[in-house]
């Protein structure tokens, strides 16, 4: 294959941290902790699972309590390709020029190599001076701060065994800013919210507080007008959101929460965590209709200042559960002017908690109220991600994709392709070498010769775009991120 063309993004998340002055200091660098953290299986046998920090993701909602053996490993082994890899070096990608942390996939020094050079291969596809430093280690205590000139840590997630590390953010502050019941209280726009609290101390036999607690909350989810949406306290890429719209669904819900999610959730509730009301359950109304389902993307500095990164479209599944975005760059501006007050009132929040860092928001645009002359559109907040979202990197290559090539649109998407990368590039040879298509993340499993990746494509309209991303479907079939 001829040599790739060298990727500059429009900007970095080094230099946002920078952007009211350096954020290093004598004693050393910020870093970024890049792993997501699981509170259903340990990803690593040497990174153990959350039992403080719960997060309620595809994998905690559908795994059922008993399973067999190899498919225990099996999702153990999907969640730290995905966790530990995948994700990171999406976000190492928008880095920049500033230590990034990941976590070994395994133990084995063949695993070690084999998931450095996957990473160190996506990075070089940028221009040098913005590649991170990209740092490995199997488990947080392994960290050397000191000997590579880190002065504090801006996780991603909350792991349970970061705590005690220096941090820009405590853990406590930063899971709960992640939380759906922070967001029921935070004053922002939101669709109407209710929340079903369960008592931080179990009383009496746990056994009978626990049936006691399921059936209140499934009395309480019963009288719900539908339709309507539930979401567990920490949700990740759609996983702990469940859509009501019908008698049957309500039936369906209650059924899971009762046999598998409900009994695992408040089992996990304990001293170390009660404070943070993990198995809290958020009830809101469904928008019907909404105009369209957005993904802002925007970094608020140390001072409070909001910088507006981009505004994609939303790509879910039948389950609602993302799995890609696009963009159309010719509208970034106009989208800015629309999108502003709302990223300012969320940022001036995030910022009274002493949050400085990259934001994602999940917004449903509705048709404007009724009786209002002034004609906008309602946007109504559905989710924060205090944290690096899955669009960040889309956002930056407006300069790469439409201003340099003509390519107004793009897609970002993930895919599973029973092929090396090399194998996948080839058959999309001229795309790449022309800069029309780049890989953002990619891991290929050598023992069974599958491969797992983050694509992006641009187009010079929707219609090539969609056309564009039918070709690379009929070899890779599209998966949840």
């Amino acid at each position: 294959m001829q040599e790739l063309p060298q990727i500059t993004l429009d900007t970095t998340l080094a230099e946002l941290y920078n952007r009211d002055g350096p954020v290093d200091n004598s004693h050393g660098q910020l870093a970024l902790l890049l792993g997501v953290a699981n509170s259903e299986v340990a990803p690593t046998s040497k990174l153990a699972r959350n039992t403080k920090f719960l997060y309620q993701d595809s994998t905690f909602s559908k795994t059922p309590e008993e399973i067999a053996p190899q498919q225990q490993e099996e999702i153990e082994k999907n969640v730290a390709v995905k966790y530990l890899s995948l994700i990171p070096q999406h976000d190492a990608f928008a880095a920049g020029n500033m230590p990034v942390i990941l976590f070994d996939l395994g133990s084995s020094g063949e695993t070690f190599n084999h998931s450095k050079k996957e990473a160190e291969r996506t990075i070089s596809n940028l221009i040098a001076a913005q590649r991170p430093k990209m740092l490995f280690f199997s488990i947080p205590s392994q960290i050397s701060m000191e000997e590579h000139g880190i002065n504090c840590l801006a996780t991603k997630t909350a792991f349970d065994e970061v705590e005690g590390l220096p941090l820009a953010l405590d853990l406590d502050t930063h899971y709960f800013l992640n939380s759906k019941a922070a967001l029921c209280n935070s004053g922002l726009p939101r669709s109407g919210i209710g929340r079903i609290a369960i008592p931080s101390a179990c009383t009496g036999s746990r056994g009978k507080w626990l049936e006691k607690q399921i059936a209140r909350i499934i009395s309480r989810i019963s009288s719900q007008r539908l339709p309507f949406v539930l979401k567990n306290q920490q949700t990740l890429g759609g996983g702990g959101t469940f859509l009501v719209s019908s008698p049957e669904d309500l039936r369906e819900l209650q059924d899971t929460l009762s046999a598998r999610i409900l009994p695992k959730l408040l089992s996990q509730v304990n001293s170390s965590n009660a404070h943070l009301k993990p198995a809290t359950l958020i009830l809101s109304d469904m928008i019907i209709n909404p105009i369209s389902d957005c993904g802002l993307t925007f970094f608020v500095t140390k001072s409070g200042e909001c910088v507006f990164l981009s505004l994609t479209q939303q790509v879910v599944d039948s389950t609602k559960a993302w799995i890609g975005s696009t963009i159309s760059y010719t509208e970034q501006e106009s989208f800015k002017k629309r999108f502003t007050p709302i990223m300012n009132q969320i940022g001036a929040w995030l910022s009274g908690y002493g949050y400085y860092g990259p934001c994602g928001a999940d917004i449903l645009e509705s048709a404007p109220r009724e009786g209002d002359s002034s004609g906008l559109t309602e946007l109504n907040i559905v989710d924060l991600n205090v944290r690096t979202s899955g669009s960040l990197v889309l956002g930056l290559m407006r300069t790469h994709f439409s201003e340099q090539r003509g390519l107004h649109k793009a897609s970002s998407f993930s895919i599973t392709a029973e092929m090396s990368r090399d194998t996948f590039m080839s058959k999309f040879e001229r795309r790449f070498c022309e800069g029309r298509m780049v890989i953002v993340s990619w891991y290929e499993d050598s023992e069974s010769g599958v491969s797992y990746g983050n694509v992006l494509i641009g187009a010079p309209d929707g219609k090539t775009l969609e056309d564009e991303v039918a070709q690379v479907k009929e070899i890779a079939a599209q998966v949840c991120f």
